[in-house]
């Protein structure tokens, strides 16, 4: 599992944000997400923008939640996929001039995924075939999602921001 976070402060107020992100539209911002209904209900089409594999895409289902911790307003979603699976949760706390939006997102990719992934790696490098090149290969596969994750995740931050200021305006 990899694991990222984000974050953002937005001017709207709490109420405003926290309503925002329990609406299945807020999340068709997230990198490559796009309904695949008119109506935006279904399953949604997910392109997955990887390094060192090529372009993926999957069907995914998205749940809408939340959960309160430690006296803060959590919600959380999923977005339920073939090749990655996403759990995420906003976290939000109230300043002086809005919300600070907190995003952490894990990420569970599929084994066949991450197999893929080290077998075109490997097949690039000047390593040995096998040996210890695997458990190398194997974190530097983790490493390049990893960076890709938290580049989405704060992508998909400055989209809601955007997203809420607008509205505010």
């Amino acid at each position: 599992m990899v694991t990222v976070t984000a974050e953002t402060a937005v001017s709207s107020s709490v109420e405003e944000t926290w309503t925002a992100l329990g609406r299945r539209h807020t999340y068709f911002y997230f990198p490559g997400i796009t309904p695949t209904s008119p109506r935006g209900g279904g399953p949604l089409a997910h392109a997955l923008d990887l390094p060192i594999v090529d372009r993926q895409e999957q069907t995914t289902t998205l749940s809408v939640g939340r959960a309160g911790r430690n006296g803060r307003r959590e919600r959380r979603f999923t977005l339920r996929g073939d090749l990655v699976t996403i759990a995420g949760r906003w976290q939000l706390e109230p300043g002086d001039a809005g919300v600070r939006v907190r995003l952490t997102l894990d990420y569970e990719i599929a084994p066949g995924l991450k197999t893929q992934a080290v077998n075109t790696l490997r097949s690039r490098s000047p390593l040995p075939i096998r040996t210890d090149a695997d458990a190398i290969m194997s974190r530097a596969v983790d490493e390049f999602f990893e960076t890709r994750f938290a580049e989405q995740a704060a992508a998909y931050c400055e989209a809601l921001r955007a997203r809420l200021e607008a509205r505010s305006a």
